[in-house]
């Protein structure tokens, strides 16, 4: 496992802090000379997986409500998206941080052109 990866642009080490620090994979700069980077080998199969986590995340939710309706009966008048936050947010958590790792460990970084 990698405690680093080399900047593209400035060869400044950006660490797994560092990595953690960005809102999104696809906003990512270096904290250093602030360089825009894009991730290459790995992405295409994170969004594959993500197309498959999406109607898990909802699967699991859609249980989540129906389990606690009986308990709750107001439950079933609120979206699922605002359940899905509330109650299943840590999974979601769990998830984009192993994709970061995957990222991290096993991806490419690369300067993004300049448009």
């Amino acid at each position: 496992m990698r405690t680093s990866v080399p900047c593209p642009n400035c060869q400044k080490a950006i660490t797994l802090d560092n990595f953690e620090d960005f809102s999104s994979p696809f906003t990512m700069k270096c904290p250093h000379c602030k360089a825009k980077l894009k991730e290459t080998k790995v992405s295409p199969f994170l969004l594959i997986g993500l197309i498959a986590v999406i109607p898990l995340f909802i699967y699991l939710t859609e249980i989540l409500v129906s389990l606690l309706s009986g308990l709750i009966p107001a439950i079933e008048k609120i979206p699922l998206f605002i359940v899905f936050l509330g109650l299943l947010y840590p999974l979601y958590a769990l998830y984009e941080r192993i994709n970061g790792l995957i990222m991290f460990n096993k991806g490419n970084l690369q300067l993004k052109k300049r448009q």
